[in-house]
């Protein structure tokens, strides 16, 4: 004897799906791989897997070769804030990566933020327009914010010791798409950049 659940019902038509559509998502990391870019930039390549089912890969490039932070690590800062994680530790570990040449995904070793998966997350995921390695240009998911999925709060909130989420909605209402500006012959030079995110001072003010 079964009785419909419409909202498993529902997560069938998203199964194994890839999320094409700017909007707010809940659901948890799968895989939090360390990474490095050719150029010596490191960050995080996450998996992310919503509540529908549906998924994601996104990459946080966090630190340049020189060192210098750039925007990726204030959303990495977000995203510890809203688990509540003070310090993240990279272990090596099996990684599943997909293989274009025999179309499949494959596992071998690397590096993993176990303490970054599995674990219940906000995400507001806007698309972008960007250039490939062959100059032709695509489309990807970003992570244009972070919040608690139990409550709604985000980071500043959470630090704030706040209690009712108020951010949200002005942030849901500001997502966008954003298309390729500039020469395209010298978008591929271009590189972020971004200062501190002075968490180092607040050790003696996380609420948890």
């Amino acid at each position: 004897m079964y009785k419909l659940d419409t909202n498993e019902a529902r997560k069938a038509d998203n199964a194994g799906a890839f999320i094409s559509e700017i909007g707010k998502y809940i659901g948890k990391f799968t895989q939090a791989e360390d990474i490095k870019a050719t150029t010596g930039t490191r960050g995080i390549a996450l998996n992310f897997e919503s509540d529908a089912g549906q998924k994601a890969r996104l990459s946080l490039y966090t630190e340049k070769a020189n060192g210098d932070r750039i925007m990726g690590y204030h959303t990495l800062m977000a995203i510890m804030a809203c688990l509540q994680l003070r310090g993240i530790e990279p272990r090596p570990g099996p990684v599943k990566h997909w293989n274009p040449d025999t179309r499949a995904e494959e596992t071998e070793n690397g590096t993993l933020y176990p303490d970054l998966q599995n674990k219940p997350i906000g995400l507001l995921l806007e698309t972008e327009d960007y250039l490939r390695k062959d100059g032709k240009s695509s489309t990807r998911m970003v992570i244009k914010g972070v919040f608690q999925a139990s409550t709604e709060l985000t980071a500043s909130e959470i630090l704030d010791r706040k209690t009712k989420p108020e951010q949200l909605a002005r942030m849901v209402a500001s997502l966008r798409h954003r298309p390729l500006k500039g020469n395209p012959a010298t978008l591929a030079a271009h590189a972020q950049s971004g200062a501190g995110s002075g968490f180092d001072d607040m050790d003696d003010d996380i609420p948890f």
